[in-house]
């Protein structure tokens, strides 16, 4: 993302004698979902030694080792393609309404 350090970086590794897969995970579903605000951009590397792109069930590999990094930059409304301040603003003004239902139903 444009040169700019992520904000938050994760790294991972893990390694095995062996491993048998008694379900051999399906295609596209191995996926990391991330929510909350600001909006963000993620960047996610999977490097795996040994373990073939499509595993067979019960079939036993060996001396495995997956890595995983993830990088993450918080992405502020300005900074989005889309951006348009008057939604900015009715965002912002609905969020207090509801912040302030909330503290009123105390």
């Amino acid at each position: 993302m444009s040169g700019r350090r992520p904000d938050l970086e994760f790294f991972t590794s893990v390694k095995a004698k062996e491993v048998k897969f008694g379900k051999v995970p399906e295609q596209g579903k191995r996926k990391v979902t991330y929510y909350g605000e600001p909006g963000h951009e993620t960047e996610v590397e999977v490097e795996v030694e040994n373990i073939p792109e499509e595993p067979e069930e019960g079939v036993v590999y060996r001396d495995v080792k997956v890595d995983w990094a993830v990088e993450q930059w918080v992405v502020h409304p300005a900074e989005a393609e889309d951006f348009d301040a008057d939604d900015v603003a009715e965002e912002v003004e609905q969020r207090r309404r509801r912040e302030a239902g909330e503290a009123g139903a105390d």
